[in-house]
């Protein structure tokens, strides 16, 4: 009987507390709640009493609170959504080691296993994403990455950045991710050409802006803006030539974690030709061979770090006989070890005609060809000329070796493009050597080169180039570089001529003989 007793008496108090634990429940949750309705009635209080402080003409509005009139009144208005929401824990993410030691340490703000936002890094950030520490040099910044293929470095460095979100426990962001990078490069040049007239400009020599969006580890938008160093067309003070371009904008699709397959489209260089230089100057090859269009673009690229790529292309020439439909090939392989990296590859473009050498020769306005784009001494109206090139470029400890070769594999026509009277078959081809170093501390290097090109005088190419460079970097994110180039020029017997208006003749470009010396002073700053 004694045990029965005790136990309703055990019983009965635990009711009892179960009871108050229970009420207390209750009220917080009243209290949250109350709380929260107090907080939108003060609100809404101060909303109609910013109402009635604008005149009469203001009429009452209906405004509730858990079913509750409240004095205010607009008859025909539509009541304020309140929005829910609710009380989270916030919490800091971030890595235990110093952020000197890491590759990769954005700070993170977390609630509800989702980022808020993120303290450093992203999602605005400036390039490279992510590296065992910028180079010193910038050479691993956006802007730096070579113009041929940049779809598929973007879209390796995309995969890197998502599997550095994996490796250290991020969320995966929910918004784009904006890696902004830029230069800008002040020119100094000194010229002894063949007239024997020294001249000297100090200028800017190039200047651009690139945005990269991240949109999910599989989407990425890329726009880069570039300053147009070319002369005005009719003459007239130097500085009106100051206008910014469209440089590059293009979105690619692909997901090298998934697939070695992509997709690219938008305005960049087609890949064809690699045009890969230590020199301030733009190689033979690049002038005579880098094509910028609208293509669209599938690609192959191995899911290793050393593999082989492919592309097939397409776009619409500028070139106006015959079809508007041009196109291409390239291929190649990466190599990527710890002992040496490096790419060789061919490739073949249906029209050769659509590349910045040959659409603009950079003569002054006058009577010899200035480019099949010139408007006075040029025409569109030229058949397409398929060209092909190959390249290898190979990086030992810290020795380069970059060689390259662009051609046509067929004669244009008499009429578009000739040399010495008959149709042209041009050609461009790069050696060039260089080695790294430290000098005073600084990482620094020395590189030299060979160039030729032949039956490109209608291009305004020199025959032959002979030239090197000096790079040092004083502080970090520069280049200061000195270069020094020897252009021999071709024979004062050779001519050669190019398309024409309607109704109009260019004159002979006639082989000026003799060579040219340059000494060009460059500060290249990046970010």
């Amino acid at each position: 009987m004694k045990h029965t007793v005790f136990f309703c008496i055990i019983t009965f108090c635990s009711f009892q507390t179960i009871a108050a634990v229970n009420a207390d429940e209750n009220l917080t949750r009243e209290v949250k709640r109350l709380q929260q309705d107090t907080k939108r009635l003060a609100y809404q209080l101060k909303h109609l009493q910013t109402q009635v402080a604008k005149g009469p003409e203001v009429k009452k509005s209906n405004v509730t609170i858990n079913n509750t009139p409240l004095p205010a009144a607009k008859p025909n208005a539509k009541k304020r959504e309140v929005k829910s929401f609710h009380s989270s824990t916030l919490t800091v993410h971030q890595l235990d080691n110093h952020p000197e030691s890491l590759d990769f340490y954005p700070t993170a703000l977390i609630a509800d296993n989702r980022v808020v936002t993120y303290i450093a890094g992203t999602p605005v950030v400036s390039s490279p994403y992510l590296g065992s520490r910028p180079a010193f040099d910038g050479s691993d910044y956006i802007v730096n990455i070579s113009s041929i293929n940049r779809d598929i470095r973007l879209m390796q460095q995309r995969r890197r950045l998502y599997r550095a979100y994996e490796s250290i426990g991020y969320p995966i962001p929910q918004m784009p991710i904006i890696a902004l990078s830029g230069k800008v490069e002040p020119l100094a040049v000194v010229g002894d050409p063949f007239e024997n007239k020294r001249w000297g400009d100090i200028t800017l020599g190039s200047g651009e802006l690139d945005v990269a969006a991240i949109l999910n580890d599989k989407v990425e938008a890329y726009l880069s803006l570039a300053y147009d160093s070319a002369p005005p067309d009719v003459g007239g003070q130097r500085l009106s030539n100051s206008s910014i371009d469209l440089n590059m904008g293009f979105v690619n699709i692909g997901d090298l974690d998934k697939s070695p397959l992509y997709f690219t489209a938008g305005q960049l260089f087609v890949p064809f030709g690699r045009f890969s230089t230590a020199m301030v100057s733009a190689p033979l090859t690049m002038i005579f061979g880098r094509t910028k269009s609208r293509p669209v673009i599938f690609g192959y690229k191995s899911q290793q770090d050393s593999g082989p790529y492919a592309a097939l292309y397409g776009f619409s020439s500028d070139t106006t006989l015959g079809s508007s439909a041009s196109g291409g090939i390239n291929a190649g392989y990466v190599i990527d070890t710890p002992n040496c990296s490096g790419e060789i590859g061919g490739s073949l473009i249906s029209d050769i005609n659509d590349t910045g050498g040959m659409q603009f020769t950079g003569s002054s306005p006058g009577n010899t060809f200035g480019g099949f784009s010139s408007p006075t001494n040029g025409s569109e109206n030229v058949r397409k000329t398929p060209a092909a090139g190959v390249h290898g470029h190979l990086n030992i400890d810290r020795y380069n070796f970059t060689a390259e070769w662009v051609g046509t594999t067929s004669q244009f026509r008499y009429e578009d493009l000739s040399f010495n009277g008959r149709g042209a078959r041009p050609a461009a081809a790069q050696l060039e050597a260089a080695v790294t170093f430290n000098t005073f501390d600084k990482p620094a290097s020395i590189a030299a080169g060979y160039q030729w090109s032949s039956e490109t005088l209608a291009l305004n190419l020199p025959h032959q180039r002979v030239s090197g460079v000096f790079n040092i970097s004083i502080w970090k994110d520069t280049v200061e570089s000195l270069e020094y180039r020897h252009d021999m020029n071709f024979n004062k017997n050779q001519y050669a001529n190019g398309a024409h208006p309607p109704g109009s003749l260019n004159a002979n470009t006639i082989g000026p003989g003799g060579a040219t010396d340059t000494l060009l002073a460059q500060i290249g700053v990046y970010f």
